[in-house]
């Protein structure tokens, strides 16, 4: 025995005002869009569907929608050239004198509004995905019936044809065939369909389907129709409370159903004349425009026809109707098509370690350092960086703002804070001994700083002082110097110890800061150095000579400096920014020779080694985040240093320093790792003491600070493979930065006044200028200081 079915009560009339269609369709007018609505624009826009979700989709390229149906008038202009040649008549009750042609209408209808196009030569409207193709398969005869015989052989056909979605704007009719060839069609992956019916009653009377696979219920999808307000079309179906049924798996049919737009849709209209267009209502009208959504999220993501999941996108994207969630009237609500093409669920991306971390918890998670620049390279890979949505679908999202870039203007970069004040303390004693504190406190007056005057500082004190309340303690005597202290320039310190504490060359190196570079990138928390002169054979052989080393760490600050970090910002070195993940801990060993080569010309070589947690040459990031460049990393260098008495009280200093890091792999995060990276630094200083009045000194600098100049990182870019599969492809990146900074600076510093019991009070002046400054081209960074030291 056999069921017939019939396509639900569609109503149809010409379309009137046929002069204006004439007027409309221009050749050549339509081409002038890339996708052109035509007189679909109406539902369209009830649906979202908009032209940047058709070039997204490409229309619908690529996917095969079966139709069916009472069949399709290939040569009609909506779907002219579109119709797949392996089209057919399914019938098996009936004849198909002309095989798979439309004697009806309701077919082409159908197949228009799934998949139809405007053309030049005659259509007037455009289905869901205008370049998806059509598989006709004619099981409905010219009155509109047919047997459930007729309707599951053609659901096999299109499957077996390749159909990804399979319409069927006909009656539900759940009989044994009927389940056994959804099944079938389902397990091939393809999506089914169905109009919800026209007669105002629940679907399929309200009774259960029985005998349905579990991939039949991730398969399936039924339509309700709605006007032009969005509200229930007084004729149509809605699911009721039945259900689904596989197994123990029981699904409702209102979980399954959507709402479209099913009244007066322009579509083809057959019967009237070969290109003539209609007005249709029904779910018929309803059920074409779901299949062609589900054409165009699988032309976007295979993924969703390899997982099954296209249907639970539409569901979760469709617009609430009526009772709050899912409802026995409306089912998931009305079809939106522009929430379903944005990520739906967590967006997230691959890790190194395989794991997936949201993009909503991601937040800036590194600083650039001077060496590295603004990470340009890394910055334009993760401008368009792949995430994955909760049903593995990619988008790309922009990801390089978790790169912290220093807060300057391409214009001007003025120094933000005053120099710190500086309170000094000398005490000399009788065997020629001198002991030195420093300490340092609130510009504003407050604090352990408020009986002295700001100083201003040199180019190398500016990588310093990372908070406040820093001090150090000198003791130099005969040809030993000792120092140590928290938070002033460590590599000031080890520049005294190797050449000499007070002497001018000392003051250079310690201002260039080019042999000790590695040492300026870990200091703010304690340091400690030691210097002295080499008796015995070596300092003769070497015609004197000095051997110092010493040691610097950047730790975790306490809770006393975390209070006020927030304005604690240092224009060379970056925010210092603490707290759980953030606190970048690093400690630098250094070691020098001085030896003399000639009268009025030495020269020094010092070796470094850095070790640096969480950051790599200064620049820092979040432990265990998103974006790091390494966990542990190892750099070391090699300085060289002259000076050069050039005149009286003249001297000229030349340094310059090679380094290398180590390269180091990162089991988080998208970077998986950091090759060998090669910096160095370079400058002179020309000093002259006594220049304008007894006791003063002008200096004259300009260097290269340290700058990658070879290496690169390990970037996990992340796409999707044509059969929506993701791929990580481990992608080379320049750590190189795109400036090289360069420094020049005046500084001049004169004695003021002299008290009687020692009391001396200094006159410090610079200008200081920077361009390509943190080694971001186009950067310009100048400063004028003036400050007052006392010393008592």
């Amino acid at each position: 025995m056999t069921a017939q079915h019939t396509r639900p009560r569609a109503t149809f009339a010409p379309l009137a005002r046929l002069g204006l269609l004439a007027s409309l369709f221009v050749p050549g007018m339509a081409a002038a869009q890339t996708y052109a609505p035509g007189y679909s624009s109406g539902w369209w826009a009830q649906l979202g569907l908009t032209n940047a979700i058709e070039v997204a989709a490409t229309g619908g390229s690529g996917i095969t929608i079966g139709v069916v149906d009472t069949g399709v008038v290939a040569t009609q202009a909506d779907v002219t050239g579109r119709v797949s040649t392996a089209s057919a008549c399914a019938a098996r009750t009936f004849t198909c004198p002309k095989a798979y042609t439309d004697d009806n209408g309701h077919g082409t209808a159908t197949a228009a509004i799934a998949a139809g196009a405007v053309t030049s030569s005659g259509g007037g409207m455009a289905g869901i995905a205008p370049k998806a193709t059509i598989l006709a398969e004619k099981v409905l005869n010219a009155s509109g019936s047919g047997s459930d015989v007729d309707v599951a052989n053609g659901i096999i056909k299109a499957a077996d044809a390749g159909a990804r979605v399979i319409n069927l704007s006909l009656t539900y009719l759940p009989t044994s065939t009927i389940v056994s060839a959804i099944n079938y069609a389902a397990g091939k992956g393809a999506v089914l369909v169905f109009a919800g019916g026209n007669s105002t009653t629940a679907l399929n009377g309200g009774a259960n389907t029985s005998g349905l696979s579990a991939t039949a219920l991730t398969h399936l999808a039924f339509a309700g129709s709605v006007n032009g307000a969005n509200k229930l079309s007084s004729f149509s179906n809605t699911p009721g409370a039945g259900s689904a049924i596989a197994g123990t798996t029981r699904v409702s049919y209102a979980s399954l159903w959507l709402m479209a737009p099913g009244e007066s849709i322009v579509a083809p209209g057959i019967q009237y004349a070969s290109n003539a267009l209609a007005y249709w209502s029904g779910t018929s009208m309803a059920a074409p425009m779901v299949s062609g959504a589900v054409a165009l999220l699988e032309a976007t993501w295979p993924v969703l026809y390899r997982n099954g999941t296209a249907t639970a996108v539409l569901f979760a994207s469709a617009t609430d109707m009526g009772t709050k969630g899912v409802d026995s009237t409306y089912g998931n609500g009305l079809m939106n098509l522009t929430a379903a093409f944005k990520p739906l669920g967590t967006l997230s991306v691959v890790q190194a370690n395989g794991k997936s971390l949201p993009v909503t918890s991601l937040s800036s998670t590194l600083i650039t350092g001077g060496a590295l620049g603004a990470l340009n390279s890394i910055s334009a890979q993760l401008a368009a960086y792949t995430a994955f949505d909760g049903y593995q679908r990619n988008f790309t999202v922009n990801l390089s703002g978790l790169i912290a870039k220093q807060p300057v203007s391409a214009s001007s970069i003025v120094a933000a804070l005053p120099a710190p004040t500086v309170t000094t303390s000398s005490t000399k004693f009788a065997d020629g001994g001198s002991l030195t504190l420093a300490y340092t406190g609130d510009a504003s007056g407050g604090g352990a700083g408020a009986r002295a005057f700001p100083t201003s500082l040199p180019l190398a004190g500016r990588e310093g002082y990372a908070g406040r309340d820093g001090w150090t303690l000198a003791y130099s005597q005969g040809g030993l110097t000792l120092a140590t202290g928290r938070g002033f320039p460590a590599a000031a310190s080890f520049a005294q110890a190797l050449w000499g504490g007070g002497t001018a060359v000392a003051d250079a190196a310690g201002t260039l800061g080019v042999s000790t570079a590695l040492t300026g990138l870990a200091q703010g928390g304690g340091f400690a150095a030691l210097g002295a002169d080499l008796d015995g054979w070596l300092g003769r052989a070497l015609g004197g000579a000095r051997l110092a080393v010493s040691w610097s760490g950047a730790s975790a600050l306490d809770g006393t400096d975390r209070r006020d970090l927030g304005a604690d910002w240092n224009p060379w070195r970056g925010p210092v920014l603490t707290g759980a993940g953030w606190d970048r801990r690093a400690d630098a060993v250094a070691a020098g020779l001085n030896w003399t080569l000639a009268r009025g010309w030495t020269t020094s070589l010092t070796a470094s080694l850095l070790d640096e947690r969480d950051g790599l040459l200064g620049s820092r990031y979040r432990g265990g985040g998103v974006l790091g460049l390494g966990d542990h990393n190892n750099t070391v260098s090699v300085g060289v240093a002259t000076a050069m008495t050039l005149w009286q009280g003249g001297s000229l200093m030349l340094d310059a320093s090679l380094a290398r890091t180590g390269a180091a792999d990162n089991a988080q995060g998208v970077v998986s790792g950091i090759g060998p990276l090669l910096s160095r630094s370079y400058g002179l200083a020309l000093a002259q003491r006594d220049a304008v009045a007894a006791g003063d000194s002008l200096t004259v600098i300009w260097r290269r600070p340290l700058r990658v100049v070879a290496g690169s990182a390990t970037l996990l870019m992340t796409g999707v493979d044509d059969q929506g599969y993701a791929t990580t492809v481990p992608t080379r990146v320049s750590l190189r930065p795109d400036g090289a900074e360069t420094d020049m600076a005046l500084t001049y510093a004169a004695p003021v006044a002299t008290g009687r019991w020692g009391q001396a009070l200094t006159l410090n002046t610079s200008l200081e200028l920077r361009q390509d400054a943190g080694n971001i081209r186009g950067l310009t960074d100048h400063v004028a200081r003036v400050g007052l030291n006392f010393r008592f």
